[in-house]
């Protein structure tokens, strides 16, 4: 396109090329739709690409200078619609579609004065919100002698009108002007901020926010863990102490249009050679052991606790029923141990290699940190708005908290929702928002007194309650113990990374070319963490396998078999059913089958029979309830018998001699350790309290 004279001269030669745009790929039906049903559809969406095809040179002025050249296509469409009454907008949006396929793809963080002005792409999670709230778009004043006078609005400041002219002909050259709202054009706004993806981003750097702003029609649209592809032009707006100016400039985005992100295969662009590569992987009959080696290889052992992360990235299926009952199919573990067992390491590794993972350090992280919180800012100009937690961003994918343990128990209750219905509910200072937080967790935590006591129960411990605990699927104890021939495998793995880790460091600064030998196999991943991340992503979009009936037959026999292996103690409910059923589904997806067959539900119940036996034991019996209640059934037992003793000798003085009561129950076969500790528990807990020294009494 050539350049023309005047400003109008260039406007009239883009309503023509607009035009013939508008021809040649059917767009005038779609328009003459519009300009029927105004203003109940505002929008037309125009493919990019049609725009490149038809002329390359107009789709590069249109990037270069967006706001100009929508605008004429705006005015083009708008000049047949007939006129309507003053308090409807005659806005007219012209969006687009297909933009990043022309190369306007930029992240947050690499954001720079040049493409102010210029129409971009970018994409992450929305962070933020406002409510949605009007922006004077006409604005109509009245003069002190009655007359009106129509501005049209900019935005930012009020634009108040110089003089009227109608007073100006009456002889008056000066006049005062009042907005009349009622009669002024509004549109809807609303302020969102937008985080970078936190897969795209590299290691140790702070996350990029970036403000964007939506208008008219597309508001309303888009709520904190959203991720998204955003196109719009870059504002730069200037910055003001008081009320002077200052050379920076704060910058927008102006949306011109978006599109959720929904599946995570497409956003992580699979190419047809990798697609390819993945389906022969899935074809390996060892590829959980692939897998198993693909997780953190330099971390030594821990097979069956990387078998059940694998399964972890996959998940099972998500199951919706026709009363709107919800079942996850997202799996949670917890590791539970000694301290240098490269617990956190392990997390750290996940998150790299799962699609979507995040991060965060239970000790630094608050319950508003972890889902979500109302915050009044800034950014809300003073309002309440939504800011994200981690749960929330790590949507469709995985969570992962170390040292969950340093969280205030106020803190950790914030997840009991986030783990089993998925969901955060949001009740504060008038805002009532539900969130969605459908990922994995993957969470790791210390003993109380720093090493793990084998002798004790695991809820006895740790200071996370039963009812959270009992929200993971899988749990287990990673120990540091000595084992002479483990400790020496352990030791030359270490020294090998080392020296394998030095020989990389030497040849770096000799600029040698990196040769993979016999000796290092073992500590590169099987497959390469890129392809770990599109092949998990791949699976649990395009695979929803079904039971069949032989694992459906392995899977309630060994459901009803450990439910009668002893009638003292509950060893299996039906969460762990499910559990069973999620990790199953998991193995067939990692195989990209359709169907769960005989050997996926072994596996499932191999991995939770490790759990089981390895965790909800006491005394050398598994009994679940240690898990669910925090106290096994002969616990709750003898602590019934200690309540009995204290109430019966409290009938006559009010209150029981904590001797009397130790020698009360010694009688019916307890210890005086027994009971001394149940009754500190008790106290703990505040069933019981103190009258006076060396005497107890009920709550």
């Amino acid at each position: 396109m050539l350049p023309v004279a005047t400003e109008d001269e260039k406007l009239e030669s883009v309503k023509r090329t607009w035009s013939e745009i508008f021809k040649k790929y059917g767009y005038e039906e779609k328009i003459n739709k519009l300009r029927e049903f105004y203003p109940g559809i505002k929008s037309l969406y125009i493919s990019f690409l049609h725009i490149s095809e038809f002329n390359n040179e107009f789709a590069s002025y249109l990037l270069a200078e967006p706001e100009f050249y929508l605008h004429a296509a705006e005015e083009l469409i708008k000049q047949d619609i007939p006129l309507i009454r003053l308090s409807d907008s005659r806005r007219v949006n012209v969006r687009l579609v297909d933009v990043p396929a022309r190369g306007a793809l930029v992240e947050i963080s690499d954001i720079r004065a040049d493409h102010i002005s210029k129409l971009l792409t970018v994409v992450g999670i929305i962070r933020k919100n406002t409510e949605v709230l009007p922006r004077l778009q006409n604005a109509v004043f009245q003069c002190q002698n009655g007359h009106t006078v129509i501005v049209p609005q900019a935005r930012g400041r009020v634009e108040e009108p110089a003089l009227c002219d109608r007073c100006a002909e009456e002889g008056f050259q000066k006049t005062k002007f009042k907005l009349l709202p009622n009669e002024s054009e509004f549109v809807d706004v609303q302020k969102l901020e937008i985080q970078e993806n936190p897969e795209t981003m590299q290691g140790g750097t702070q996350p990029q926010r970036l403000i964007v702003i939506v208008e008219d029609d597309r508001t309303g649209e888009l709520f904190p863990g959203d991720r998204v592809v955003v196109d719009g032009t870059l504002v730069a707006e200037q910055k003001r102490a008081g009320n002077v100016p200052l050379t920076e400039f704060n910058i927008y985005l102006y949306v011109n249009n978006f599109a959720k992100e929904t599946k995570e295969a497409a956003s992580l662009d699979i190419t047809p050679e990798e697609e390819a590569e993945i389906k022969r992987l899935a074809r390996s009959p060892d590829i959980l052991d692939i897998f198993v080696q693909s997780i953190a290889p330099t971390i030594y052992g821990y097979e069956m606790i990387k078998k059940a992360m694998a399964l972890q990235m996959f998940g099972g299926v998500r199951k919706t029923m026709k009363d709107g009952t919800i079942i996850r199919g997202d799996i949670h573990v917890l590791l539970v141990g000694d301290p240098g067992t490269a617990k956190s390491q392990l997390l750290r590794y996940m998150t790299e290699i799962s699609p979507r993972g995040v991060m965060a350090l239970g000790k630094g992280s608050s319950a508003a940190g972890l889902t979500a919180a109302a915050v009044r800012d800034d950014f809300g100009e003073g309002r309440w708005t939504l800011e994200a937690g981690v749960l929330v961003l790590a949507n469709r994918g995985l969570a992962s908290i170390d040292e969950l343990d340093k969280m205030s128990q106020e803190d950790t209750s914030a997840m009991h929702e986030a783990m089993e219905q998925q969901s955060i509910t949001i009740s504060k200072a008038g805002i009532m928002a539900t969130l969605k937080s459908q990922c994995s967790v993957l969470a790791a935590a210390n003993p109380i007194f720093g090493r793990y006591d084998v002798n004790k129960d695991l809820t006895a411990q740790i200071t996370l309650s039963p009812p959270l605990i009992s929200r993971f699927d899988v749990i287990f104890k990673v120990l540091d113990r000595p084992n002479t021939n483990r400790d020496t495998s352990l030791a030359e793995h270490v020294l090998e990374a080392h020296l394998m880790g030095e020989t990389y460091k030497a040849m770096e600064r000799s600029e040698s070319p990196s040769v993979v030998t016999d000796e290092e196999i073992k500590y590169v991943p099987r497959i390469p963490k890129e392809l770990v991340r599109k092949y998990v992503a791949y699976a649990k979009e395009k695979i929803v396998p079904l039971l069949s009936r032989e694992a459906t037959d392995v899977i309630r026999d060994y459901y009803v078999q450990v439910r009668n292996r002893t009638k003292d103690s509950i060893q299996i409910t039906p969460r762990q059913l499910e559990s069973i059923i999620r990790l199953s589904e998991a193995s067939a997806k990692m195989r990209l089958s359709t169907t769960v067959s005989y050997s996926d539900a072994i596996l499932a119940k191999s991995i939770f029979e490790y759990f089981l036996s390895d965790v909800a034991t006491h005394e050398g019996k598994i009994d679940f309830d240690v898990i669910n209640t925090g106290m096994s059934k002969s616990q709750r037992s003898e602590m019934s018998v200690v309540l009995d003793v204290i109430r019966e000798l409290s009938k006559s003085s009010g209150f029981a001699d904590e001797n009397e009561v130790v020698e009360r129950c010694s009688a019916v076969g307890m210890t005086p350790e027994k009971v001394n500790e149940i009754i500190a528990k008790m106290k703990k807990e505040g069933q019981l309290y103190e009258p006076g020294r060396g005497k107890v009494k009920t709550s």
